[in-house]
């Protein structure tokens, strides 16, 4: 058996400006293709892995964070207002690393771990 993938993120701004986040299981549940150790959902739906209730200028499904053998990559799942990376709009999938920021709305989120 494969030891459970955790991924940590921190939100940088708005109410929860602190708050550390752990992602270890998609509450999606979908089987995933063979390609991805894990798929994390951001937005403002309340089963979305990375829920962002209070910024109104993200989406129900704004982005996605795919976890391959490769590494961590941030996707925009066509979002309204767009996703950063830096001043970076994302436009295919985005290599994210550890200490780097990314914003979703007016929200920005820091990569703290991969274990």
């Amino acid at each position: 058996m494969e030891p459970e993938l955790t991924i940590k993120l921190m939100v940088m701004s708005g109410p929860d400006d602190g708050l550390e986040i752990v992602l270890n299981h998609s509450k999606s549940g979908e089987p995933l293709p063979p390609e991805l150790l894990g798929k994390y959902t951001i937005g403002r739906r309340d089963n979305s892995d990375v829920c962002v209730p209070f910024d109104t200028l993200v989406s129900r499904l704004h982005a996605t964070l795919h976890y391959r053998a490769d590494g961590l990559f941030l996707v925009d799942e066509g979002s309204r207002n767009g996703t950063f990376v830096g001043r970076r709009r994302v436009k295919e999938p985005e290599s994210v690393n550890i200490g780097q920021m990314f914003r979703v709305g007016q929200t920005w989120l820091r990569v703290q771990s991969i274990e």
